[in-house]
């Protein structure tokens, strides 16, 4: 079942404060994006615009953020409002933008995971080097389909991840807890690693390479007595890059 982002626009807006996402996803994904300075960049699946922020703070030229979900937009648009970036926020599928531009760098922090098939997956693929500038980089953080850890391995991280079975297009639910221990569920899809590399390819991506996360530093002095072992052993999310030729 597709996940209705507005009814928990804020409760998942609060999970990207969460210790794994700053210390592992963050500090990993801006290590693949690398220097931004005067670049256009298009965020895709952009929520609340978590992300969108901060590459323009990294020094991005331009930043556009999209995102099907009117709630996580109407979020993404308050933050504008009050700290304006000259950011620019469109409410549609990501799969169905037409922009009359090409972008240095598309980046999305988990969109080809709520692809179902490969049909939905060569529709967002196609997007994204329609998009791109020749020469220019898609970066995306995303379930890893080669993850196998139980869910609830996770737990001390504030969050599980529930594989329905391994079979191409089956559900894959994350469950988000809140300081309450109440939680938010997320629902995306697995896809193997092959069908995503056969589908990126197929839309023109090149140089597609898979990224084990990596742990920052600081988040390795903060936690102590091993905290990080199972979630960068298990590796339940992966980044994925590659490039328009």
């Amino acid at each position: 079942m597709a996940t209705n982002y507005d009814a928990i626009a804020q409760e998942y807006q609060a999970s990207k404060l969460m210790p794994w996402r700053k210390h592992i996803e963050a500090y990993t994904y801006f290590n693949l994006i690398g220097d931004i300075h005067g670049k256009d960049v298009l965020d895709l699946a952009c929520g609340d615009g978590f992300y969108t922020r901060q590459f323009k703070l990294r020094g991005a030229d331009s930043v556009v953020g999209v995102d099907l979900s009117a709630g996580m937009i109407a979020l993404a648009e308050e933050l504008e409002k009050a700290k304006p970036l000259s950011l620019t926020y469109v409410c549609c599928d990501a799969a169905s933008i037409s922009f009359d531009k090409q972008y240095d760098l598309i980046c999305a922090s988990y969109l080809l995971n709520y692809a179902h098939d490969e049909q939905s997956l060569k529709a967002m693929c196609d997007a994204i080097f329609k998009h791109l500038k020749p020469g220019g980089r898609f970066i995306t953080i995303n379930s890893n389909p080669d993850y196998r850890g139980t869910v609830e391995s996770l737990l001390p991280y504030r969050f599980t991840r529930e594989n329905k079975s391994f079979e191409e297009g089956a559900e894959i639910v994350y469950r988000f807890y809140q300081p309450d221990d109440s939680f938010v569920s997320v629902t995306n899809y697995h896809l193997e690693r092959a069908t995503y590399n056969r589908v990126l390819a197929s839309s023109g991506l090149n140089e597609i390479a898979w990224h084990t996360m990596e742990l920052s530093k600081e988040g390795e002095q903060e936690y102590v007595n091993d905290f990080w072992n199972v979630i960068m052993n298990d590796q339940p999310v992966v980044g994925i890059s590659c490039r328009k030729i």
